[in-house]
């Protein structure tokens, strides 16, 4: 699996920055939890601090586009996450 991130904001109001990335993969779609440690490898984060908005597979390609928020601390993403 390989990701490359397409876009990057700060909103510091909701103490997250959000990012669109670009997954390549083999085989079957990889878990979200996966993806998160791979994220978190990225950022520097633990996984639990983020939130996979959506991940959509290109059809008939072994390619997701997905957003998510990576949280500066737990009490955030608790606070802004169901």
């Amino acid at each position: 699996m390989d990701i490359k991130f397409e876009s990057y904001e700060e909103n510091p109001e909701f103490s997250r920055k959000e990012i669109s990335f670009c997954l390549f993969f083999e085989g079957a779609i990889p878990s979200k939890e996966s993806i998160k440690k791979d994220i978190s490898l990225c950022y520097g984060v633990e996984p639990d601090l983020i939130a996979l908005e959506k991940l959509r597979v290109v059809k008939g390609k072994k390619v997701a586009n997905g957003k998510a928020r990576v949280y500066s601390d737990a009490s955030a993403i608790k606070k802004y996450e169901r």
